[in-house]
C-alpha cells in the first residue's frame, strides 16, 4: 500500500513538473505593442502582426528604443558634428507612405520619440547623422544590421 502511494506521488510529481516546464518553455510573456506603433501603422496592421507575427511587434518595440543614439552638439574642445538638418526629414503616414510633411517635433524625450514615424535614412553600414539644433543634439541612426543583431542577442538573453 505504501509502495503504491509513493509510486503515485512520484508519477503526479513528474506530471506536475512536466506541465510547469511546458508552460515556461512556451513564450508566456505576451508581446504588447508599444503605443508609438499606432502612430505610424494602422491599428489593423498592428493587430494582425500581434496575432500572426508577434516577433515582428517585439522587433518594432526594440527598434523604437535601439535604432539611434544622441550626441550633444556643444561638446567642448571636440570637432563640430556635421549632418543633415532634421527638419528636412519627411513624415510617414500610417499606411507607410512618405508624405511631403517634414519633421516638426518641438521637444525630445526618449520615451516618446518615434523613429518609425519618420523617413530617416537607415543605411546598411553607415551611421547617418541628423542635426537638431533647437534641442542641441545630433541623432545618429544605427545601421539596420546592427539593430537586428542586437535584437537577436536581446531575445536570446530573455
Amino acid at each position: 500500500m505504501k509502495r503504491n502511494l509513493i509510486k503515485n506521488t512520484c508519477i503526479i510529481l513528474v506530471l506536475c513538473l512536466t506541465l510547469i516546464t511546458s508552460l515556461f518553455s512556451q513564450n508566456i510573456s505576451k508581446v504588447i505593442p508599444d503605443s508609438r506603433l499606432y502612430q505610424c501603422f494602422e491599428k489593423s496592421y498592428v493587430d494582425n502582426l500581434l496575432k500572426n507575427n508577434p516577433e515582428k511587434i517585439a522587433y518594432y518595440n526594440f527598434y523604437l528604443d535601439h535604432s539611434y543614439y544622441t550626441v550633444k552638439l556643444d561638446r567642448i574642445g571636440e570637432k563640430p558634428i556635421t549632418g543633415i538638418d532634421i527638419h528636412k526629414v519627411n513624415i510617414k503616414s500610417p499606411d507607410g507612405k512618405v508624405t511631403t510633411r517634414t519633421f516638426n517635433e518641438t521637444s525630445f524625450n526618449t520615451k516618446t520619440f518615434n523613429m518609425l514615424k519618420y523617413a530617416f535614412n537607415n543605411e546598411n553600414m553607415n551611421f547617418p547623422t541628423y542635426i537638431w539644433k533647437e534641442m542641441g543634439i545630433a541623432i545618429v541612426i544605427r545601421p539596420e544590421q546592427y539593430i537586428k543583431d542586437d535584437f537577436k542577442m536581446d531575445q536570446r538573453n530573455k
